[in-house]
């Protein structure tokens, strides 16, 4: 009767026990060729054209060809305000007159498009540079006038006009 009750037990027991895991390979060696540089690759963000010490001082016209056609203009006694924003940030250049009446940049204050945002600080240089115009991309454009043989030989330019007669 011991030996059915070892029987019984032992085959209850087998059938209890968790199947064995899968044994994972280790992934092959890399080889010399294929090793990792020794030092990491670091990404470095664009420089940007233009930052609050390039400007200040500067025209209107000189910011005019910087940032393009402000959305606001206002005059406040003394001063000209400009305004200029995009979806992350709104930039306000205050333009006081100089010794000589002309008027330069003085003041900059940057601040976020959504003031209720969860963290309403903006870089100034990150403002302003995301605000300036991006570089024209020319494409490459053949021109019937510069393809042309100089009408003077041998100079490469075009003679000038006869001006005996003045």
């Amino acid at each position: 009767m011991r030996i059915i009750i070892l029987g019984i037990l032992t085959i209850f027991l087998a059938g209890c026990q968790t199947p064995e895991k899968p044994i994972e390979q280790a992934p092959p060696p890399i080889a010399a060729a294929e090793e990792a540089p020794e030092e990491p690759i670091v990404i470095t963000p664009p420089r940007p054209r233009f930052i609050m010490e390039n400007i200040m001082g500067l025209t209107p016209d000189t910011l005019l060809n910087i940032l393009g056609e402000p959305s606001l203009r206002r005059h406040e006694r003394e001063a000209e305000v400009w305004l200029y924003g995009n979806s992350e940030c709104r930039l306000h250049l205050y333009y006081y007159p100089d010794d000589n009446g002309d008027f330069r940049l003085d003041y900059v204050a940057a601040a976020a498009a959504d003031p209720a945002a969860e963290n309403p600080t903006v870089s100034p240089n990150a403002c302003l540079n995301s605000l300036v115009i991006p570089e024209k991309q020319l494409p490459d454009l053949i021109i019937p006038e510069l393809d042309q043989e100089p009408s003077y030989p041998g100079m490469g330019i075009d003679p000038l006009p006869d001006m005996s007669d003045n």
